[in-house]
């Protein structure tokens, strides 16, 4: 199963919820397939209409569906951080790495019950006893050391991702252009028409080709 991180947080396409730390919401089938493209797409402009096509398939619907799905899941976000971002006149973004993809493996199988089948043949033959005692205790050897490696994993991949989710300043392509910084201040009518394949955009939304 693929899920989305961003920090702590959680978006679980198959479930249609998104997860934070203090709360679950529940996401109606829409706005996790606008959500998901977002994510799937993260760096690139997304047009309106392409949302639209993408939240509501061969269905016809009021522009403001897309208004009200986008609202809704800033609000599952709970935080000020402009994770969705709107390009005036273009349409909507989410900045590159925002959500790293991560697939969750099946979990190892249990040894639980190879260890209870193990103690059933122990009290049919008591000349086996001890036999049966030693591949008990080797199997619960076996589990422990299987959780503490699963264990290990786990923490190595929260590590990762946590690291990953730290990369800054935010990025868009558009236009063969790599846009960075500020990108939420971004109009595409201010972009100069000749300019170098790397601009920055700072806190009042002034451009500047990066360095």
């Amino acid at each position: 199963m693929i899920i989305y991180k961003h920090g702590n947080d959680i978006f679980e396409p198959q479930k249609s919820a998104f997860r934070t730390t203090e709360s679950t919401t529940k996401l109606s089938a829409s706005e996790t397939k606008v959500l998901q493209y977002l994510i799937e797409n993260n760096g690139e402009i997304i047009t309106r209409e392409k949302l639209l096509e993408i939240g509501w398939p061969n269905k016809v619907v009021v522009p403001n569906s897309l208004n009200v799905a986008i609202a809704n899941l800033r609000k599952a976000f709970k935080t000020k951080i402009e994770i969705i971002i709107t390009i005036k006149g273009a349409g909507f973004t989410i900045a590159k790495n925002t959500f790293i993809q991560h697939t969750i493996q099946p979990e190892p199988i249990s040894l639980v019950n190879e260890e209870m089948d193990a103690e059933k043949s122990e009290k049919k033959s008591i000349s086996s006893h001890n036999d049966g005692h030693s591949i008990s205790k080797s199997k619960r050897q076996l589990f422990q050391t299987v959780s503490f490696s699963v264990s290990v994993v786990v923490v190595f991949t929260w590590v990762t991702l946590w690291v990953s989710s730290w990369k800054s300043p935010p990025c868009i392509s558009f236009n063969e252009q790599e846009i960075c910084g500020n990108i939420e201040l971004l109009n595409l009518e201010d972009l100069p028409k000749t300019a170098s394949r790397s601009l920055y955009i700072d806190f009042k939304g002034n451009i500047y080709e990066a360095q």
